[in-house]
């Protein structure tokens, strides 16, 4: 299946000092913390919801999704905004542990798994058109009209785990972004 246009964006159009947090295939959590020793997970949502358009059509599935928003905080400063859905049957299948993590970050149920597969990374400038930076901004407040964003899918055998992870502003004006680390 075919990714929407938007989610095929060249990386050179992308901040060049944002290229390695937009590429990397490990754990954007872990990631983090290299950087920032104090990183937490603040969950906003775990529940059911409906599809976005373009979810429902990347994991080709209508209707309601188990859904967990969080934020990966700095202390109190956010992030990254990270959204990831799967389907009831994934849900009780391969990706079972998905209703169970809590303030666990999920890459770290994801990466110790090793029967676990991931996709290429796609990644796309959003705004605020898009549901999720309204879900960023309704979450963290004021927020600029664009911002960068990448996902990718997680399989469990045939089941089906879509990660999408926002970077915040603040990630974006901290130390590693400065120093270029």
């Amino acid at each position: 299946m075919s990714l929407p246009h938007y989610w095929r964006t060249p990386l050179c159009l992308a901040p060049r000092l944002l290229h390695p947090w937009l590429t990397e295939r490990g754990s954007l959590t872990a990631m983090l913390m290299a950087h920032f020793p104090d990183i937490t997970v603040r969950v906003l949502f775990q529940g059911w919801q409906k599809a976005h358009p373009d979810e429902a059509d990347k994991l080709s599935q209508q209707g309601h999704i188990a859904c967990r928003e969080v934020l990966l905080q700095s202390g109190q400063t956010p992030l990254v905004y990270a959204h990831s859905i799967t389907s009831a049957s994934a849900l009780r299948k391969g990706f079972h542990l998905f209703g169970r993590t809590g303030s666990r970050p999920l890459g770290a149920l994801l990466f110790a798994d090793p029967t676990i597969r991931r996709s290429g990374l796609s990644w796309c400038c959003i705004d605020q058109r898009h549901p999720l930076w309204q879900k960023a901004q309704a979450a963290v407040g004021s927020l600029p009209q664009r911002l960068w964003a990448r996902r990718s899918v997680f399989y469990a055998g045939h089941d089906q785990l879509l990660v999408t992870e926002v970077f915040l502003p603040a990630l974006l004006k901290s130390q590693c972004f400065v120093m270029g680390k």
